[in-house]
């Protein structure tokens, strides 16, 4: 819940960036009433948006714990397929053509996925 909280938070604070660059856009810096309105607003909470969301990932480092057995073991579960494209890049270098290459990889992936979904078999 913290960790969607931070989400939110840096989506908002990504945002609020966007106000005073569209009031820059359109008055060219003219230093008029809603331009100094905006950068009153904007600022401020700027930084205690950043404040609040600096703390909560603090919050959320310091009581994280790693297993890095269980890492291990869902690093080698998804290793075939994330080096899919280390395959076909030799394939193509080796001479062969990269869309033949790139399709039956996708067969085999789809077949492999098959076994680990419903047979429940490694996926190697």
């Amino acid at each position: 819940m913290r960790s969607e909280r931070c989400c939110s938070l840096a989506r908002h604070l990504m945002i609020l960036c966007m106000d005073p660059l569209q009031t820059a856009a359109v008055q060219w810096f003219e230093r008029t009433l809603d331009d100094s309105a905006n950068r009153r607003i904007c600022l401020p909470e700027a930084f205690l948006t950043a404040d609040i969301l600096l703390s909560t990932l603090q919050n959320v480092c310091e009581g994280l714990v790693v297993y890095p057995k269980v890492i291990e073991r869902h690093i080698r579960q998804e290793l075939p397929f994330m080096a899919s494209e280390n395959i076909i890049m030799a394939m193509v270098k080796a001479g062969a053509n990269r869309q033949e290459c790139h399709e039956q990889i996708r067969v085999l992936s789809h077949q492999a996925g098959a076994v680990v979904k419903q047979e429940g078999g490694d996926n190697d």
